[in-house]
C-alpha cells in the first residue's frame, strides 16, 4: 500500500515538474532592427490614411449635402486663417490712419478719432502693444512693460495679466484681412460733431 502511494507521489510529481519546466521555455525572438520598425511604422501610417479616404469617398457618395457643408465650412476655415492679419498689418493701418488725420484741419478731425490713434501710437512707441493669434482671429492688447524692461515686476509670473481680466485689455480685433475697431474709431475721422452743437 505504502509503495503504491508512493509510486502514485512520484508520478505525479514528474507530471508536474514537467509542466513547469515546458512553461519556462519559450522560443527565441529575433529583435527588429530600427529601419524595420521605421518601416512598420510608415506602413501603418500609410494604411491608416488610405482607410480614411475609402471611407471619405463612402461618405460624401452616402451623403453628399453633408460633405458639400463640412467641405464649404473648411473652406471658409481656410480662407479665414490665410486672411487673419498679423501685427505688422496693425502698425501699417495706424500709420496710415495717422496720416489721413494729419491731412484734415484740426477744428474738423473727429475728437474720437485722434483720441485713439494717439493712444495706440503712445503704446506702440512704449512698445507695449502685443499680438495673439488664434488662427483664424486674431486679438492686439496692451501689455504692462515693454519686452525690453528687466524689472522684478515683469519678470515675477504672479504679477503677469490675468485671464479673467485680459479682456479689458483687448484694444482691436483683426479678422478677414483689417482691424475692426480702428476702422471702425475712424469712420467719419473728417467730421467733428461738436462743431454742428
Amino acid at each position: 500500500m505504502i509503495s503504491r502511494r508512493c509510486n502514485l507521489f512520484k508520478s505525479q510529481f514528474r507530471n508536474l515538474s514537467v509542466k513547469k519546466f515546458s512553461s519556462l521555455t519559450q522560443e527565441v525572438v529575433e529583435k527588429e532592427t530600427t529601419l524595420q520598425k521605421w518601416g512598420k511604422h510608415w506602413k501603418g501610417v500609410y494604411q491608416d490614411y488610405k482607410d480614411v479616404a475609402i471611407d471619405l469617398k463612402k461618405n460624401c457618395k452616402e451623403r453628399p449635402i453633408r460633405a458639400l457643408i463640412k467641405l464649404a465650412m473648411m473652406g471658409g476655415c481656410y480662407y479665414l486663417y490665410r486672411t487673419n492679419p498679423d501685427e505688422a498689418s496693425f502698425k501699417e493701418a495706424l500709420l496710415q490712419n495717422e496720416a489721413r488725420l494729419t491731412f484734415v484741419g484740426e477744428s474738423i478731425r473727429n475728437p474720437v478719432s485722434v483720441k485713439h490713434v494717439e493712444h495706440m501710437s503712445e503704446c506702440l512707441n512704449e512698445n507695449i502693444i502685443r499680438r495673439l493669434t488664434l488662427g483664424l482671429v486674431s486679438f492686439i492688447w496692451l501689455d504692462n512693460y515693454s519686452d525690453s524692461c528687466a524689472l522684478y515686476k515683469t519678470t515675477c509670473t504672479y504679477l503677469k495679466p490675468k485671464y479673467l481680466e485680459f479682456h479689458h485689455r483687448i484694444v482691436d480685433v483683426g479678422f478677414l484681412g483689417k482691424w475692426w475697431v480702428l476702422d471702425h474709431k475712424m469712420k467719419d475721422y473728417d467730421i467733428n460733431d461738436s462743431e454742428f452743437q
